[in-house]
């Protein structure tokens, strides 16, 4: 925007300058006919002759507004080139700023994102493993009471099963054999218990 300014004001300063170099040349018209006319001998010109001659300055006059003119014009025409090709030259670089700028924006928002999943993916592991450790551990827990209570009831029941098949006051040491055989000859009875019991 600030060369678009010193362009203009250099267009403007050039008009400036041709616009006083005209004025100067002028006035150095007007002081020689002042000088002529201060000359002690008097130059008679006729009627004819005067306004031939004033046409001519006239003529010249106005070939030097056209020339200066033509020059302005072309002055100005290379100028809004050079300002057009500067201007686009500007939009080019703002763009491809702009497009950088975007770009590293891009990639940090990239690059955020893919951390933040590296810190979701590293709390889900953590969260499975502890979740993980966790059920182990109640299934641990679980096992133990099921094992108590299997054994529990396996005391109950072979404890009924001795009971009922040797009666009271018998010494089991010496009564083993018949006591291992009679639990091979319950076994389907004791698995159907345990099984409904556990």
């Amino acid at each position: 925007m600030n060369l678009v300014i010193y362009i203009l004001a250099g267009v403007i300063g050039i008009l400036a300058v041709l616009t006083l170099i005209q004025s100067l040349q002028l006035s150095g018209l007007k002081g020689k006919l002042a000088k002529l006319s201060l000359q002690p001998k008097p130059i008679t010109v006729s009627e004819p002759t005067a306004a031939e001659l004033e046409a001519r300055l006239k003529a010249a006059y106005d070939a030097k507004i056209v020339e200066a003119t033509a020059t302005f014009g072309e002055d100005l025409k290379g100028t809004s080139t050079r300002l057009s090709e500067q201007v686009s030259r500007l939009t080019t670089s703002v763009i491809e700023e702009e497009l950088e700028s975007y770009q590293k924006t891009l990639e940090e928002v990239r690059h955020t994102a893919v951390e933040a999943m590296d810190k979701i993916r590293t709390a889900v592991e953590q969260q499975r493993v502890e979740l993980r450790q966790g059920m182990e551990a109640d299934l641990a827990v679980e096992h133990d009471k099921l094992a108590a209570k299997f054994d529990t009831k396996m005391g109950d029941i072979v404890a009924s099963y001795f009971a009922e098949s040797l009666g009271g006051g018998v010494d089991l040491g010496a009564q083993m054999q018949f006591i291992m055989a009679s639990l091979e000859a319950h076994k389907d009875e004791l698995k159907k218990d345990l099984m409904s019991g556990v």
